[in-house]
């Protein structure tokens, strides 16, 4: 079975409805999708508005985030999330998070997951990305 990598989605995004995997502009999210074909791994995204997208699902631009969130408004969006994530039958694939903390507690009680951006503030993420992708 193929690695799954959950990705973060970004404040960056186009200015028209598109697939996800289009619509997030930020060079994090665009580093970390090159990261996933890179290494053949089927791709979630981790959206702030719409929990959990396939790739190809079209979205409009919004402006929300997980970080302007309350402590609460967060834990319910991981647990929404993580729930998302059982029904798609993933919690016991390989799992690679390329995303912050807080996208990361979606799967936080999952088996093999990786967290390869863990503790990193946003430039030594940026860093890490650009490793996986050389």
């Amino acid at each position: 079975m193929k690695p799954l990598f959950l990705i973060a989605c970004s404040n960056a995004k186009l200015d028209k409805p598109a697939q996800a995997r289009d619509l997030y502009q930020g060079q994090a999210f665009k580093l970390a999708m090159a990261a996933a074909e890179r290494a053949g791994a089927d791709v979630l995204i981790l959206s702030a508005l719409h929990g959990v997208l396939e790739p190809i699902d079209w979205v409009s631009p919004y402006n929300r985030a997980l970080c302007s969130m309350s402590t609460h408004q967060r834990k319910v969006w991981a647990a929404m999330s993580a729930d998302n994530l059982r029904r798609r039958c993933v919690a016991d694939r390989e799992i690679t998070v390329l995303a912050g903390k807080d996208y990361a507690a979606a799967v936080a009680n999952f088996p093999n997951v990786r967290l390869p951006l863990k503790g990193q503030g946003i430039g030594q993420q940026l860093k890490t990305l650009k490793h996986l992708n050389a």
